[in-house]
């Protein structure tokens, strides 16, 4: 491969040292350690089969055949504290992002790490945006703002879709799609409560002999949340000023509401390489007052309701699927998995009996043997019918890697884990929150439903064992000397400089500590993440490595010195 200063180029190898001169491979000669898909640019010097590539704002030399021009698909779980944020790049260098944790609410509270990662991610903080900061059109080096091609809110739960609210209003951003399930809270002002679901709409009561409720007002189409949005311009919900914020940066922001109807998102699809299957919500065809209508069944409270129809992906890339979710729970997964098996019976029933039925085969010591014989038969059907409804729902949802639904909250099936039955479950939660997640419970359920001898579970919150401003004690240190020096500025020109530096060491914090990493060209896949004190300049990361096989067609991951 011909070597070329103008493009990009990115590392092919599971991991490799960065190093100050070739051949020396001693750790005082290591500039950087570098993982699959690190971006490197070509300095344009050779020295026999090592080429100088810049890479992570180091300069060294790498192997020629360390590299490719080949973009790999790369998902980045951020630690963004209580909540969900996921980024992902596509081969083709799109930018998704799903949820972006809960952001600062109207009373200071909350973390913006989302928005921070992408100010490091993409250098915003430095960007010159005409409009913005006194930069005009005319300005040396202006550009125009970084477009996002999707943000996704899988669901309308604050430490979800909040962290949005930042980006949305960030004039150096540009959203071009904002897709979301179709429920938006509203104002209940001069309304018949009555009438309504919560605060969601209008509901639709059910036939006769059925209990079942649907939301009519799920927004479905483009115009329909524009149309919604600008009769709320002003409003204080939460969500509503969300979404407004990102009509107001960008006029022409296409929303998408995604279901089960869509099956994939746009262009992911077909001979695309990168596939984003919808797996998730299910809609229903519901008339009302003379109409149909596409609505949402009302899963039980708002809260699970909200949680329940939670958007669902199946990422296919090359041999790699991945799960991505948000908040689905007990009663959701009960209806999914009776939806994809078409199975009549209701997986936490089952779940319940079988617990039963064992607990008195255990602790009945009376039971005569032709009645633990007849209950070991209604155990062993019941166990059947699980199975199957377990198979079959395995059938669209099984993967390799798993974003664990609600932070590792305790309201899962395990029926419905065993059903994803991933090697890695990679769980997104935060400090100072009241929930405990990840639960005890929780973590146990997803080690024993996944595969293989030795599951693998990432939290964002335990590869960041303290929070963000006291991190590292240098690093704490280092912010109080830059604070120190802002204080003492005496023009506005260097308080702004130091209060960019500061600013820049926050979003580089994120991005560094408690972020999960996952990179695959579809073959080849890692599981990374930054060690909280690096070993060397070329011992940084702590990696996880999925290998394909062949005869079971499958990945699997072996810890070192197993076979």
């Amino acid at each position: 491969m011909a070597l070329d200063t103008k493009k990009a180029y990115f590392i092919s190898e599971r991991d490799v040292v960065l190093r100050l001169v070739p051949k020396d491979s001693t750790s005082k000669n290591a500039a950087n350690h570098l993982i699959l898909g690190d971006y490197a640019r070509y300095l344009g010097e050779t020295s026999g089969d090592w080429v100088k590539m810049k890479c992570r704002g180091n300069e060294g030399w790498l192997k020629e055949e360390w590299v490719t021009d080949k973009r790999m698909l790369e998902i980045n779980f951020v630690d963004i504290g209580q909540g969900d944020g996921c980024h992902l790049v596509t081969p083709d260098d799109e930018i998704i992002l799903i949820d972006a944790g809960e952001g600062i609410g109207f009373d200071g509270t909350g973390g913006d790490n989302m928005s921070r990662f992408l100010n490091w991610r993409y250098n915003l903080r430095y960007r010159k945006v005409a409009g913005v900061d006194d930069v005009t059109d005319a300005t040396t080096g202006v550009k125009k703002p970084k477009e996002i091609d999707y943000a996704i809110i899988s669901h309308p739960d604050l430490d979800h879709y909040y962290g949005f609210h930042n980006i949305f209003n960030n004039k150096k951003l540009k959203i071009k799609k904002v897709c979301h399930n179709g429920i938006v809270e509203r104002s209940t002002k001069g309304i018949d409560k009555k009438t309504w679901m919560y605060d969601l709409g209008r509901k639709v009561p059910p036939k006769p002999r059925q209990k079942t409720y649907h939301l009519w007002d799920t927004v479905l189409t483009n115009k329909e949340m524009h149309d919604l949005l600008a009769k709320n311009i002003k409003s204080t919900k939460y969500y509503l000023k969300t979404l407004v914020s990102a009509k107001k940066n960008n006029p022409d922001v296409e929303f998408e509401f995604l279901d089960i109807s869509k099956e994939h998102l746009d262009h992911y699809k077909g001979n695309n390489p990168l596939k984003l299957e919808i797996l998730a919500p299910i809609t229903e065809t519901v008339e009302f007052e003379g109409k149909k209508r596409e609505c949402l069944k009302k899963l039980g409270d708002e809260g699970e309701t909200k949680n329940g129809h939670s958007i669902v992906f199946k990422l296919h890339y090359g041999k790699l699927k991945v799960l991505l979710g948000g908040d689905l729970n007990t009663k959701s997964q009960d209806y999914i998995a009776q939806y994809y098996s078409k199975d009549e019976n209701i997986m936490s029933d089952l779940e319940k009996e079988i617990y039963k039925l064992k607990q008195k085969l255990v602790s009945d010591n009376a039971l005569s043997v032709d009645k633990r014989r007849e209950l070991n038969q209604e155990l062993e059907q019941l166990s059947l019918q699980l199975d199957l409804i377990i198979s079959k729902t395995r059938g669209r949802f099984q993967c390799d890697i798993a974003k664990a639904c609600h932070h590792g909250a305790s309201d899962v099936l395990d029926s419905f884990l065993s059903a994803i039955n991933p090697i890695a479950t990679i769980i997104s939660s935060g400090d100072n929150e009241s929930h405990s997640h990840p639960r005890p419970d929780a973590l146990g359920s997803f080690g024993k439903n996944s595969r293989g001898k030795r599951p693998l579970i990432f939290s964002t919150e335990l590869a960041r064992s303290t929070n963000e401003f006291s991190y590292p004690i240098k690093f704490y240190a280092l912010l109080k000397r830059i604070e120190e020096r802002m204080n003492a500025a005496t023009t506005k020109k260097e308080k702004e400089h130091y209060e960019l530096r500061m600013n820049r060491l926050r979003d580089s914090n994120v991005a560094k500590y408690g972020m999960i990493t996952v990179r695959t060209d579809g073959e080849q896949v890692i599981i990374a993440q930054k060690l909280e004190k690096k070993r060397s300049d070329g011992q940084k990361w702590d990696i996880y490595e999925l290998k394909w096989n062949n005869k079971l067609e499958e990945y699997e991951y072996h810890p070192k010195g197993s076979h």
